[in-house]
């Protein structure tokens, strides 16, 4: 049996501070930017859910389909249009998701970015991505944007390592201060992106999603055998971290 490979994309559903993030990657997120971007039109409704008790944050939460990022990224740059039509296909995604969650009697909190996925919450994320990359295909590209997925892996506090994905990956060094802005953590996947814009260049994090692949995998989903599905929806597992964090090592 093969390896199977590991790769890192983007979290099909964001929080509404990624959002802002992307929105106004210079200053702190704040709800009033949520305001200012629905009432223009370029943020969708998300789906809201109630978190557990035992969830380390209580309360009402909201999750947002990944395409806002980039209708917010497009409303910065003065491209409302464009915004609106990520916005209203966002939109689509998220009533799709609804039928997702509603087929595996699945709670949204479970597909909170950065949480580990449960087999249950696989089974909704992999059609999400699907779903997800099929709308962009179809989307114009958003112009003058490098993404780069990695993992983060050490900091001095100062600096934090970020290894590109893949044997051949590069190793970035990022302000510590960048990986914090974006909520995240060493140790976690994301994306590296970088905005051209003129005499500037705009870098930002975004939280990304670990993905086990291999060429099993790929015949399963042309077969459609439930039996390998649920074998493919499988959360990572610890022995396929570690052997990623060890490849990530230096020497």
């Amino acid at each position: 049996m093969e390896t199977p490979a590991l790769h890192v994309q983007a979290w099909p559903v964001v929080r509404w501070q990624d959002i802002v993030h992307a929105y106004r990657p210079d200053h702190p997120a704040r709800e009033a930017q949520v305001r200012t971007l629905r009432t223009n039109e370029v943020l969708s409704g998300g789906i809201r859910f109630a978190r557990r008790n035992s969830h380390r944050l209580a309360g009402v939460g909201t999750l947002y389909s990944s395409l806002n990022v980039r209708a917010a990224v497009l409303y910065r740059r003065a491209d409302k249009e464009t915004a609106r039509a990520y916005c209203s296909a966002a939109q689509r995604i998220e009533e799709e998701l609804m039928t997702l969650l509603k087929n595996q009697q699945l709670d949204a909190s479970e597909l909170e970015p950065l949480a580990a996925p449960t087999q249950n919450a696989w089974k909704v994320l992999r059609p999400l991505c699907n779903l997800t990359d099929s709308v962009l295909a179809r989307l114009p590209v958003l112009p003058e944007e490098e993404c780069i997925a990695g993992i983060l892996h050490s900091t001095d506090g100062r600096k934090v390592r970020f290894a590109e994905s893949g044997p051949e990956g590069l190793d970035h060094e990022l302000p510590y201060a960048m990986m914090e802005a974006a909520g995240l953590s060493v140790g976690d996947p994301a994306l590296l992106l970088s905005e051209f814009t003129g005499a500037t260049i705009i870098t930002r994090l975004q939280p990304g999603l670990l993905i086990e692949d291999s060429a099993e995998d790929s015949e399963a989903a042309i077969t459609g055998s439930n039996a390998e599905d649920d074998r493919i929806q499988r959360p990572l597992d610890d022995a396929f971290r570690s052997a990623l964090f060890a490849r990530l090592r230096p020497e």
